[in-house]
């Protein structure tokens, strides 16, 4: 299963930087600083668009082909499940794609950059048509997947190739003029379509019953990622402008980089949710496949399928919750005294490992 997480979290990457690298180009030039994007980036985020979005299939292919087959189980595959026709369409798509960014220079031009975005666009609603949420309702489902993920791809995407590409600081305040409003509405539209999405596969009320599970607890990581991130995303979007304001020396760039790179790591959490069995009955999935190895290592009690977890302070929780919050202390406190951006960085993901132990502990 690692190599299925890995590559859909390298999935989400393609989408975001292939998103990121062509609304960019809609920005005028006063409004950024200058980026410099190459189009082998563009070539590979496209082949790996088709690569990385065929490991589900892959998945499934393995697990049925000992009974009919391996050439007809993947004729079954491909013509017979939503996964295997939306690889289809996504295979289609982007070869025209890869043909496209390889012979124009989509870069140089807002009309070819329009076209690629369509064809980005498109193969995002290809990825939406095999979700978990396609699958358990006929519209709502897919139209809330592709918004929500769309909206991760937008804003991550930008953060990468401004962090990433950028030659120089020039215009960081007009930049972030209009990027702050815009990754809070992103990060808005992320929380709004999550929380439908969740409400298909859980009930909100069992929210921490799911932490018996892996699909819960994959869940419970990404949310936790996300703490961090809007640390990150403060200072980045609010503190630095008022230095910049203030023409106060700094180097917004790698505290922007290191954004990004932690919310790669919500990419990570959701590229292992996407693969869990989604537990539309908590007491059944826990009957039938037992309960997340990480979960039964914490907890001490006897685990059944019809029990409900109780959260309760104890020494030890409120001990991480403590160290939690000085981490997430230290990332404003190194910001403060112009420490490198590594160092909150590993703040920002011991916050995370801290507040995952507290929870943790926390249930009985």
């Amino acid at each position: 299963m690692i190599w299925i997480y890995i590559s859909e979290s390298l999935l989400y990457l393609c989408f975001s930087l292939l998103m990121g690298a062509f609304i960019i180009q809609f920005i005028p030039e006063r409004l950024k600083p200058e980026i410099r994007i190459s189009k082998r980036l563009l070539q590979l985020a496209v082949l790996g668009i088709v690569f990385f979005s065929a490991a589900p299939l892959i998945r499934v292919i393995l697990f049925l082909y000992e009974d009919i087959g391996l050439l007809l189980t993947m004729q079954n595959v491909l013509t017979g499940f939503e996964v295997g026709k939306a690889w289809t369409v996504t295979l289609i798509l982007a070869l025209f794609f890869y043909l496209f960014v390889s012979l124009f220079s989509v870069l140089n031009s807002k009309v070819l950059s329009g076209i690629s975005l369509a064809f980005t666009f498109v193969l995002l609603l290809a990825l939406g048509w095999a979700s978990h949420g396609a699958s358990l309702t006929e519209w709502s489902g897919f139209v809330i997947h592709s918004l929500h993920f769309l909206a991760v791809t937008v804003w991550i995407g930008m953060l990468l190739i401004v962090g990433w590409c950028s030659k120089n600081q020039e215009n960081w305040l007009s930049y972030l003029r209009w990027f702050t409003p815009l990754a809070i509405a992103c990060f808005l539209t992320i929380v709004g379509t999550g929380l439908f999405l969740m409400t298909l596969v859980i009930d909100v009320n069992e929210y921490s019953d799911a932490w018996m599970l892996p699909y819960g607890q994959a869940l419970l990581v990404k949310h936790l990622t996300i703490i961090p991130v809007l640390f990150f995303a403060f200072i980045n979007g609010f503190w630095i402008k008022r230095k910049l304001k203030r023409q106060e020396p700094i180097n917004p760039i790698p505290w922007l980089k290191f954004e990004s790179v932690l919310l790669l790591f919500t990419f990570v959490s959701t590229g292992v949710l996407g693969q869990q069995e989604p537990p539309h009955s908590i007491e059944i999935t826990l009957a039938g496949s037992g309960p997340s190895a990480y979960f039964d290592y914490f907890y001490l009690g006897v685990i059944e399928p019809s029990m409900s977890l109780q959260f309760g302070f104890n020494t030890l929780n409120i001990l991480f919750f403590i160290v939690a919050m000085i981490f997430m202390g230290l990332i404003v406190y190194s910001f403060k005294k112009k420490t490198p951006a590594i160092a909150p960085f590993f703040m920002g993901i011991f916050s995370v490992l801290s507040l995952y132990f507290g929870f943790m502990s926390s249930m009985q």
